[in-house]
């Protein structure tokens, strides 16, 4: 019978074992780009030591793309277990006034930094082997599949395949369908953005709800002059465009920057003007002062007041419409003063595609990263 020290021994080593096996865990799943850093060399040598490579990602508060990837893709368990397998991640904020250290050692500012990596934009991604030299870097918002894709992709150093080619020809060859004439999401937009906001009978209304329908979210005021009415006519006519069968497949939503004096009464009244025959009718969006401004950020809308002798104020605002597909995917944004035709063409198209299909998700996302362009920069 082992000595009563011996057990003792014993007990204490599995509980350290456990200890550790928890420990693993725990930093395996734990949420990525999470800890600031200021001293990069430092973490290219921890992850060295760790034998991993070192992922940066550059940030900024308001960014909305961003706050998507922390909310759906950092805190996925699957994601964070592959990622984590090859790289020691931190994340550098472009807002932060205090000096970083470099991977050369250099004392500068974060935003110089970013600079000389070619990351004019947020989210940027940029991938240092243990030596601190410095192997690829990747702008714009990336749904969970396609991050995981790129982890890989940098980890396997196959610098000699464009990023995520074989998987846009395959899925735009089973599509077999064109691209949006819509202009492509700036890179640092969130593709599935999130909103709250009520309709004009008061129902609690988010993006969610409208999936199986193409969505055009075009925004404004009931007392703008000439952007809005004349938007929203174009998107009747644009609708009343498609095939009969096609035009309750597409759900126009016109989102009020002005809930100061845009109730719901006048709202709805206002997008009644604009009803497509045969199509759904326009839905009126209103959200107090909280929730439009949240969605300003999120959708990096510009909303300014200016003042106007005869009617207060007016306002100067984004326009153009916003195009999701059928699984709510931010496609493209169909810039205002489009030809009619061009934006009936983009609204058909989504309408035609499969509800709630894995390859038109993939078509999104592939023809996202074409024109958001992931490059190997030297």
């Amino acid at each position: 019978m082992p000595s009563p020290s011996r057990i003792l021994g014993l007990l204490a080593l599995l509980a350290a074992l456990a200890s550790a096996a928890a420990g693993a865990g725990e930093a395996r799943f734990s949420p990525l780009f999470t800890r600031e850093a200021t001293d990069l060399q430092a973490e290219a040598r921890a992850a060295r030591a760790e034998g991993r490579k070192l992922a940066v990602a550059f940030t900024l508060p308001d960014c909305p793309g961003c706050r998507e990837m922390e909310r759906t893709v950092f805190q996925d368990p699957s994601v964070t277990a592959r990622f984590s397998r090859h790289y020691r991640s931190v994340k550098v904020d472009l807002a932060r006034s205090e000096p970083i250290l470099d991977l050369a050692g250099r004392r500068g500012s974060a935003g110089d930094f970013a600079r000389q990596l070619g990351a004019f934009a947020t989210p940027s991604f940029a991938f240092f082997d243990g030596r601190g030299e410095f192997l690829y870097r990747h702008t714009g918002t990336l749904a969970a599949a396609d991050f995981s894709r790129l982890g890989q992709y940098v980890a396997k150093a196959a610098y000699e395949q464009y990023p995520f080619a074989g998987a846009r020809a395959r899925a735009a060859q089973a599509a077999n369908a064109p691209r949006l004439q819509a202009d492509a999401p700036a890179a640092g937009l969130p593709r599935r953005p999130e909103f709250r906001l009520a309709d004009t009978a008061g129902k609690v209304r988010r993006l969610a709800d409208f999936r199986g329908k193409a969505v055009a979210l075009a925004v404004g005021y009931s007392q703008c002059p000439d952007v809005c009415p004349t938007t929203l006519a174009e998107l009747k006519a644009a609708v009343e465009a498609l095939p009969a069968a096609q035009r309750r497949q597409v759900q126009v939503l016109f989102v009020t920057l002005d809930p100061e004096r845009d109730h719901a009464a006048l709202l709805r009244e206002y997008v009644a003007a604009f009803a497509p025959q045969g199509g759904r009718p326009f839905l009126g969006l209103w959200g107090g002062d909280g929730a439009t401004a949240d969605l300003i950020r999120e959708l990096q809308l510009v909303a300014e007041r200016q003042p106007s002798e005869s009617m207060g104020y007016t306002l100067d605002h984004t326009a153009g419409v916003f195009l999701f597909d059928k699984a709510g995917v931010l496609r493209g944004l169909s810039p205002y003063g489009q030809p009619v035709g061009a934006l009936a063409a983009d609204l058909g198209l989504l309408a035609a595609e499969p509800k709630h299909s894995d390859k038109t998700i993939q078509v999104a996302t592939d023809q996202h990263l074409t024109q958001g362009n992931p490059r190997h920069v030297h």
